[in-house]
């Protein structure tokens, strides 16, 4: 596996709730698998989206997540997002969640912060 640049894959994280703040929705990950020095990590993870319009499925928190896209006028980001990540205008993210439930939010501009200390969990250089 190529050593992978400081980034979030959305397989294998945990989202523990999605919940509107004012005019933004948050979404939190109490588990975002992260991808740093070829190494495996754990952390908490938090995304803003601005001006955001939620739709998909009803799901329960904590929920498991399959997969994601996010697209953003820098392009699109397949399962992958880069961490720190901030971007204006229009961005639209769909999470697909391991019980099949997917969520769809569009907005105008996102935020990706880590939070808390992260903790190593295994090397994945190397491995495939």
């Amino acid at each position: 596996m190529p050593n992978l640049p400081h980034s979030i894959e959305l397989h294998d994280s945990t989202i523990s709730g999605i919940e509107t703040r004012g005019n933004s929705l948050l979404i939190t990950f109490s588990h975002a698998y992260v991808h740093l020095d070829g190494k495996g990590w754990s952390q908490q993870v938090e995304i803003q989206i601005d001006e955001p319009c939620l739709g998909g499925d009803p799901v329960s928190y904590p929920a498991q997540v399959a997969g994601g896209r996010l697209v953003t006028v820098e392009g699109p980001y397949d399962n992958l997002l880069m961490l720190p990540l901030s971007t204006k205008g229009p961005i639209q993210l769909e999470i697909e969640f391991v019980s099949g439930a997917v969520v769809r939010i569009s907005g105008r501009g996102l935020v990706v912060s880590p939070k808390g200390v992260i903790t190593f969990l295994e090397e994945v250089a190397g491995k495939l």
